[in-house]
């Protein structure tokens, strides 16, 4: 009994951590006598410790043990062993109870530093910090300590008189017998790379014009286009034409060109008729050093800080200010084109999650675990948040509210939404929509494998549960191109007549009484993203032997599959000039040559991208593409029947009440071959697509009740009510 007792005493060999208010786990790896008592302190009370059962794993025994009494959670507490030594009480699972969310749920928005000229103050939810000391900067290497003040539900704070704006400052947080120094995770304001926070006068960060940027009118969800782009990649090619590349700025320059005549950069984005720019995530990310941004790539998919600027989009990462004026400048650039911006955001993990500020602050909360212990690994970056924890959630709601309120973003794209619960994305839009009726919120909503009931997850099998978000369309997807997980599985533009099946429930929107959706808005109609191989690698991948003219009529195809269905289409910047990645199907690291927009193939592919163009607009003149119901959509948008194989179409019948035409009839062809179709009527019908030719006019008029369709072609034909 003495020597197993002895052995305790190395505290190397022993854990101990809360796992509710009233119980604790001491995990040992050595030999200790099942009788052994132990109990808990913190130097002023004793808690006695009773076994209640113990559980053997291959390298550990587990005593699981249970106090008469609840402690408070905020003090320094040790499990002393039958020979005396102590060994840190740490907190476990217990702040993942429901009780622990219900006890410091904190409902007042004014966690962070809240800076006035006259004073600043700070405050930070910390529950089960035992101390907490502000550490302010007053230059780079000079820096005082203040106590903060435990105040109500876990929040401490503190109030400084003065100016204290661009100091620099961390907070010193005494937790789980250790201090971490962290920095604000409601920080507005950082230095260089984000290793501290910065107080930051926000009205001296405005751009000139900011208060007069246009605000623009609401759209419905179904009048939207969205064009998705990275920061980087938008201006980087040395024939972009821009002078500020790889930059925010680089979007508000005007009269860019190329090699050619052609337009790039801000006008090109505004002459497409697009609605929305959907940007790759531009909030602080880890996986850049900011002092190196020329040579250093990455899409930005592991967040730091979230409710800043990344630095190296900036012209001086070095300054706190800069980055957050010329993402603002970038945002009234886009407004005064009448373009609305979409952030990407990244609320689903962090970029490390051992030494992120979330669990400095308070270990073990803002994450999820398995019954063992072991972090849940969902997303597959080795972390996932837990959104349906209350303070998880309400950083989610401060922040997409703060950055709509304060830059005036237009919507939110959710990266890998479906490791978030229902619940707390359907508070995100009434919140959001209470501001800004027709915010955008959109997401992926794949089913992931997190530590969440799978009816809790917000994937797109929920979608009629979630009506205010829209969900990236993998079905209207695969039906298009193909599966994206099998390189050898084509869709309906590779000749896959296979895929006929299910194409019509999605080209009209897949939604209603027995739809995927509720309605059609909540359909985002896409072929390529940043994610995956581009469409133009993926055809030649599928079609090696093909010559390049008969990829470009596989590509454009799919385009105007896009365009025209029922929805909200979506476009990958450089998609109509055929963008490539040479073949790499995963280039979030894969540096400029790889990844840039290519504007030689904008001037190369120019009759394409005007052939796009000519699409775009008469997809936004006409509102029987824009359905905004369902009922509508069964009413009047049929699958034409009697077609030759391999050909798909649709007929808008009787639309004249909401548009000028009154009967409107598309057709793709999925063959390689010309094929004779029947028109539904045989009456006068004015073909206005046929053979990569538009004209909103009308390219000819036909009275012979057939039409010869170009192989791998879009045709439309119309009637003009009367």
């Amino acid at each position: 009994m003495l020597d197993t007792e002895k052995r305790i005493i190395n505290t190397d060999q022993i854990e101990a951590y809360l796992d509710t208010f009233t119980m604790i786990t001491l995990v040992i790896f050595t030999e200790v006598s099942r009788e052994a008592h132990f109990y808990v302190t913190d130097n002023e009370k004793v808690y006695p410790l009773k076994k209640i059962s113990e559980q053997r794993l291959e390298d550990r025994l587990l005593f699981h043990m249970v106090l008469d009494q609840k402690i408070p959670l905020y003090r320094d507490y040790w499990v002393v062993c039958p020979d005396g030594s102590r060994i840190p009480l740490k907190t476990g699972a217990v702040v993942r109870t429901k009780e622990f969310d219900e006890l410091f749920a904190y409902d007042k928005c004014d966690l962070g530093a809240a800076y006035s000229p006259e004073r600043t103050i700070f405050k930070l939810w910390a529950p089960t910090a035992s101390s907490v000391r502000l550490k302010l900067f007053t230059s780079s290497s000079t820096a005082f300590e203040y106590p903060m003040n435990r105040e109500e539900k876990g929040v401490w704070s503190a109030e400084l008189e003065g100016d204290h704006h661009l100091h620099e400052y961390t907070f010193l947080v005494r937790v789980n017998h250790s201090v971490n120094e962290a920095v604000d995770p409601y920080a507005k304001g950082v230095t260089v790379n984000g290793t501290r926070g910065v107080i930051v006068d926000m009205d001296k960060t405005h751009p000139p014009g900011w208060a007069e940027t246009a605000m623009l009118p609401p759209i419905k969800k179904t009048d939207s286009l969205i064009y998705e782009v990275h920061v980087r990649d938008f201006s980087i090619h040395p024939l972009s034409g821009i002078h500020y590349k790889g930059k925010f700025m680089g979007f508000t320059e005007s009269g860019t060109t190329g090699s050619g005549p052609f337009s790039t950069g801000l006008d090109y984005l505004s002459s497409l008729g697009i609605t929305h720019v959907q940007i790759l995530p531009v909030n602080d990310y880890g996986s850049i050093d900011e002092l190196k941004a020329d040579t250093e790539y990455n899409w930005g998919y592991d967040p730091l800080h979230f409710n800043v600027p990344e630095g190296s989009y900036a012209t001086d990462p070095t300054d706190p200010v800069t980055r957050i004026r010329e993402f603002k400048t970038l945002i009234a650039a886009l407004h005064n084109k009448g373009l609305r911006v979409i952030m990407d955001v990244v609320y689903n993990h962090v970029f490390i999650r051992e030494t992120s500020d979330f669990e400095k602050i308070v270990p073990g909360y803002y994450f999820r675990f398995d019954y063992g212990g072991n972090p849940v690994n969902g997303t597959g970056v080795g972390n996932d948040t837990a959104s349906e924890r209350y303070m998880m959630r309400k950083f989610m709601l401060d922040s997409v509210l703060y950055w709509k309120s304060e830059y005036q973003v237009d919507g939110f794209r959710f990266d890998l939404m479906g490791i978030h619960d229902i619940d707390t994305m359907n508070l995100l839009f009434t919140k959001l929509s209470s501001e800004d009726p027709s915010i955008f919120l959109l997401g992926e909503g794949w089913k992931m494998d997190t530590w969440l009931d799978e009816d809790q997850k917000a994937c797109i099998d929920s979608a009629v549960r979630m009506p205010g978000i829209s969900f990236f369309n993998d079905r209207f997807r695969d039906h298009v191109k193909g599966n994206i997980f099998n390189e050898a599985q084509g869709g309906f533009i590779n000749g896959n007549a296979a895929m006929l099946g299910g194409l019509f429930e999605n080209v009209s929107g897949n939604s209603g009484d027995h739809g995927l959706f509720k309605t059609p808005g909540q359909s985002i109609n896409y072929i390529e993203c940043h994610d995956n191989h581009t469409l133009w690698d993926r055809l030649k991948i599928l079609h090696p032997q093909e010559d390049e003219s008969v990829l470009r009529r596989r590509h454009l195809l799919g385009t105007a599959l896009a365009l025209f269905s029922q929805g909200v289409p979506f476009i990958h910047a450089g998609q109509e000039f055929f963008r490539t990645k040479q073949g790499d199907g995963n280039s979030y690291r894969s540096g400029d040559l790889i990844n840039r927009l290519d504007w030689e193939r904008r001037s190369k592919f120019a009759a394409d991208v005007q052939y796009v163009q000519e699409l775009i607009r008469i997809r936004q003149r006409h509102p029987a593409f824009r359905m905004d119901h369902p009922a509508d959509i069964a009413a009047h948008v049929s699958l034409l029947g009697e077609l030759p194989d391999g050909v798909f179409g649709v007929i808008l019948k009787s639309v004249e009440e909401m548009d000028t035409w009154q009967d409107i009839v598309l057709l793709f062809n999925g063959h390689l071959e010309e094929k004779n179709v029947s028109l539904p009527e045989p009456e006068k019908w004015r073909v206005i697509a046929e053979d990569m030719e538009v004209k909103e006019d009308g390219l000819y008029e036909t009275e012979a009740g057939k039409l010869l369709l170009p192989p791998l072609g879009f045709t439309m034909a119309v009637q003009h009510s009367l």
